[in-house]
């Protein structure tokens, strides 16, 4: 079983991670103390701008990171960092708890449409097309790299020169292991269009067509 099929997909609330929904509401509630302590006391009143400042840049930074983890690009992965961490920053966590919990209770009806919901098309199809574009420069390079040696077994099939190429010794163990699980991304990408890659499979995408780049001179 390859380490693409034992990954499990990361919790997607309607285009957000879940994990990250969570550590804002946990970090909005205590804020909600903090503001409420310092507000009785004379001295904690000027330490709020900064209690602002922390609690802000805190959320931002684990709703960004959980975004990639999702597999948001890093632009939309920010914006909707900034905008969880000033909610989170903001006192009073009434209406991200209301909204919160909206969002769960749709999410436990409609599992299927939150996910689907999350995707937005425009997107989604960027995310695809970025994908698939650079899996077919590798096919590109493997196909003419297998061309070189021997015309007759060059495949239209990636997993057949991938194969060939790696019994002739010319590509590392590491990278033959690394094309067949990007492969077979690309296959449930294909087959199954809401499972999309998230951030770690891109730069895995990256990381080997760079080094197909690198192996057969391209």
């Amino acid at each position: 079983m390859s380490k693409s099929e034992n990954r499990e997909a990361p919790p997607n609330w309607f285009g957000f991670h879940r994990d990250g929904l969570i550590a804002v509401f946990l970090l909005d509630c205590l804020w909600m103390f903090i503001e409420t302590g310092a507000a009785v006391s004379i001295v904690g009143i000027p330490a709020i701008p900064v209690i602002v400042f922390v609690i802000f840049g805190l959320s931002s930074y684990i709703v960004f990171s959980k975004q990639r983890i999702l597999g948001d690009r890093p632009t939309p992965a920010l914006v909707k960092a900034v905008f969880l961490g000033a909610v989170a920053a903001v006192p009073f966590p009434v209406f991200y708890t209301i909204a919160f919990v909206f969002i769960g209770v749709l999410q436990k009806l409609f599992p299927q449409a939150g996910r689907v919901a999350g995707e937005m098309p425009l997107f989604k199809n960027e995310r695809f097309g970025s994908f698939a574009n650079d899996f077919k420069q590798i096919e590109d390079i493997l196909e003419q790299a297998v061309k070189k040696i021997d015309r007759s077994q060059a495949s239209s099939k990636v997993s057949d020169n991938i194969n060939f190429l790696n019994h002739k010794g010319m590509m590392p163990e590491n990278l033959y292991k690394s094309l067949h699980e990007i492969r077979e991304v690309r296959n449930r990408l294909i087959h199954e269009d809401l499972i999309m890659p998230d951030s770690v499979q891109f730069d895995l995408l990256k990381k080997c067509k760079q080094q197909v780049m690198t192996v057969f001179k391209q």
